[in-house]
């Protein structure tokens, strides 16, 4: 048997006295329900290969096997089971529909018994015994099977009830419904199948034993997972589409050993999971990632494409599974460029890197990725496929630390979202890369930053560039506080500050906010229960956000997205307020905070918030709403319609749960509502109840019978703690 040439299903058999899947082995599998894209996806590209009179055959890639002592001329199959089974069924069922069950009996039987058999278990055997010897009439011509075909095989009467249970059968059973559905009624078929001389459907074989090749190295190969799994369709498609190209000599060698040890290591750390499925996931993930970037690229107007362009970017990128090869092809994916571009990566990945490409590329492959994700992935790529690499120039070191700077700094603030965003940042990347190896003198003499990412960021850039080709040892500064997580990148309001009216950047003034920043803006201050940042900027001003129709925030403390910074203190580092706060603020940032509160002199309503931490407690989304009449609300949630208190009511009451016997024989509770009524202070003394509330710049005081005065106790506790608004 020659090894060095392509076989079909029948030169193989013509070459072999049989064909045996060894006892080791598992069921057949490919027709199984969870298997069924797969399956389906293998047949279409079997009926593209034989319908058509002019199609090119399909390679189904390589086999393994040994011969067993003993056996003859029997072929034990240890990787191929998947592709073989399903090849057997298929050149039963087609020899049925035309006719041709004597000669499939003669060259696939042998004493009324199968050549092609399972030693997985008897029932098995027993089956493909059977079925080579079956006669199952087949539908007129242009007419569909009446009912599935496995139940016209299942009704039998050399059909075994039993063999129901065993779980090739019913696998068996599935794929030859799978089969009628897809090449029904066939005609002239069968001789194209069994045509030695022009195969349409070929593999490789490699006999184990006689290339000196051991258990060892099988059991790594099959090892990845179940043969013709989904990556190992699309492998073979690949290899075929690219084989012609020059620079594709190693391509399918690199495709099973280096690239596949790569994604081996890559799998080996991940915990609870199936070795060999998570090897063929990641590749094939890979795989759709680079297309994903590719067809960005092919576009010319995000905004202008059809729909269907946009909903096959945006398969690509949700891409988890199987996309069946002939829908790669009508899209025209992985064309000659593309695929040499996904070679050069995956070399790069597979020599010494740093650690910090292999963790982006696992970011942007994990199920849990987002766009950022692939963005920062496809800046790995386009530094890997920029002209200054390709041409293979030393000491790109300091270059390649500078592109990682810019394009961070870019992604890390701009919001990508939807595809269309992540288009443009794609294609913005790609742009960008015309620079790589001469970036920050590309920007600083003028070359603008591509769309796609934002303008208030690429004017920063910009800037930076600039200010580093002036002095470079500026450069370590603005590195040190980019790099703080809730800035990440974003300094822009450093320079402003650090700027005079002659444009003349001040150096040490730029050390000092930065410092002072990064100081304020650390994670325990944002997120400290005594909101010292928030009401040290209160004190000096109203700084508070703007959400719209009235609402207004203190400024949440997240830092996960850029989403979470921009609608946040992003909003707020630009502002007066902040540069005055950052001017007072020296050494230890919480003692200065603190400073700064206990010297408040504000006398509007933020001196209720500025003295007590517990208000702004009391706001689970941090938002207020603040009416024109005056009057503030404390939300408990996004809503005026969820329960919320009153500022200056509620200052008050827990002003009074401070102070012990604040009101001789009066007991209070707060009521906070969720409607129109209005929230108060509820005071019980004497027998009798009093609502107290603020509103349109008044204090007053309710009982049972309608308006009356505000105690006098109250009167003067009121006085003491600086309630000083109008009563009536």
């Amino acid at each position: 048997m020659s090894e060095a040439r392509q076989h079909s299903f029948a030169t193989l058999f013509s070459s072999v006295d049989g064909i045996e899947i060894p006892i080791i082995q598992r069921d057949y599998a490919q027709g199984r329900k969870q298997s069924i894209d797969v399956l389906d996806g293998f047949l279409t590209s079997l009926w593209d290969a034989l319908s058509s009179d002019d199609a090119q055959a399909l390679d189904l890639d390589f086999i393994y096997g040994t011969f067993e002592d003993g056996a003859g001329r029997v072929l034990s199959l240890l990787d191929g089971q998947q592709r073989l089974t399903t090849l057997f069924l298929l050149h039963w069922y087609v020899a049925t529909c035309e006719g041709q069950l004597e000669d499939f009996r003669a060259r696939w039987t042998k004493g009324g018994r199968s050549r092609f058999t399972y030693a997985t278990r008897p029932s098995s055997a027993e089956f493909f015994d059977a079925l080579g010897n079956a006669m199952i009439v087949p539908p007129s011509e242009g007419n569909a099977w009446d009912g599935r075909l496995s139940a016209r095989l299942v009704d039998s009467n050399w059909f075994f009830l039993s063999w129901r249970s065993d779980p090739t059968v019913k696998a068996c059973l599935t794929t030859l419904d799978s089969i009628a559905r897809t090449f029904g009624v066939t005609k002239g078929i069968y001789q194209r199948l069994v045509d030695e001389r022009r195969p349409r459907i070929t593999f490789h074989f490699l006999d184990l034993e006689r290339f000196g090749l051991t258990d060892d190295l099988y059991i790594k190969m099959n090892a990845r997972g179940k043969p013709l799994t989904p990556f190992e369709n699309f492998k073979a498609w690949l290899v075929g589409r690219v084989a012609s190209e020059p620079w594709a000599g190693d391509f399918d060698l690199a495709l099973d050993q280096k690239w596949m040890d790569f994604f081996w290591r890559i799998a080996s750390r991940q915990k609870g999971v199936a070795m060999g499925q998570m090897v063929d996931d990641l590749y094939l993930r890979f795989m759709y990632v680079m297309e994903f970037f590719d067809s960005c690229n092919r576009i010319e107007n995000v905004y202008r494409e059809p729909k269907l362009v946009i909903d096959w970017i945006s398969k690509l990128r949700q891409a988890r599974g199987y996309i069946p090869l002939r829908e790669l092809e009508r899209q025209g994916a992985f064309n000659s460029s593309a695929t040499q571009i996904a070679s050069r990566v995956l070399d790069h990945f597979c020599d010494p890197v740093s650690s910090a490409d292999i963790s982006t590329l696992e970011r942007a492959l994990a199920p849990t990725s987002d766009y950022s994700d692939l963005i920062r992935l496809f800046c790995v790529v386009a530094w890997i496929d920029s002209s200054v690499v390709k041409s293979g120039a030393s000491g790109l070191d300091v270059e390649r630390s500078r592109w990682n700077r810019v394009t961070s700094n870019l992604l890390a603030n701009h919001r990508i979202d939807d595809i269309y965003t992540a288009c443009l940042s794609v294609k913005g990347v790609k742009a960008l890369a015309s620079h790589a190896g001469n970036l920050y003198e590309a920007l600083s003499g003028g070359a603008e930053v591509p769309a796609g990412f934002s303008g208030e960021q690429a004017a920063e850039e910009v800037l930076k560039a600039r200010l580093i080709i002036e002095e470079p040892t500026r450069e370590a500064l603005f590195i040190e506080a980019e790099a703080h997580p809730y800035l990440q990148g974003k300094v822009g309001f450093l320079l402003k500050f650090s700027t005079s009216p002659e444009k003349v950047f001040d150096r040490d003034a730029f050390t000092r906010y930065s410092e002072r920043a990064r100081a304020v803006l650390n994670e325990r201050v944002l997120t400290s229960s005594d909101h010292f940042l928030e009401r040290a900027l209160l004190s000096l001003g109203d700084y508070l956000i703007g959400r719209g129709s009235s609402k207004f925030s203190f400024g949440q403390p997240n830092a996960g997205t850029y989403r979470d910074r921009s609608e946040n203190w992003l909003r707020v580092v630009g502002r007066p307020e902040f540069q005055k706060l950052l001017d007072q603020v020296e050494g230890d940032a919480k003692a200065a905070l603190r400073g700064l509160i206990e010297a408040s002199a504000c006398t509007d309503w933020r001196r209720y918030l500025v003295a007590d931490p517990q208000l702004i407690d009391y706001c689970g989304e941090r938002l207020l709403h603040r009416q024109d009449t005056g009057e503030i609300y404390l939300l408990s949630r996004k809503r005026l319609s969820g329960y919320h208190v009153e500022l200056r009511s509620y200052a008050l009451f827990l002003a009074l749960k401070r102070s012990k016997d604040a009101l001789a024989g009066m007991t209070y509770r707060y009521v906070d509502t969720y409607d129109d009524t209005l929230p108060a202070l509820v005071l019980l003394g004497g027998g009798q109840e009093l609502t107290v509330s603020y509103a349109t710049g008044v204090w007053t005081c309710k009982g049972p019978s309608g308006q009356v005065p505000l105690p006098g106790c109250l009167v003067e506790f009121m006085g003491q703690h600086g309630f000083n608004e109008a009563r009536r």
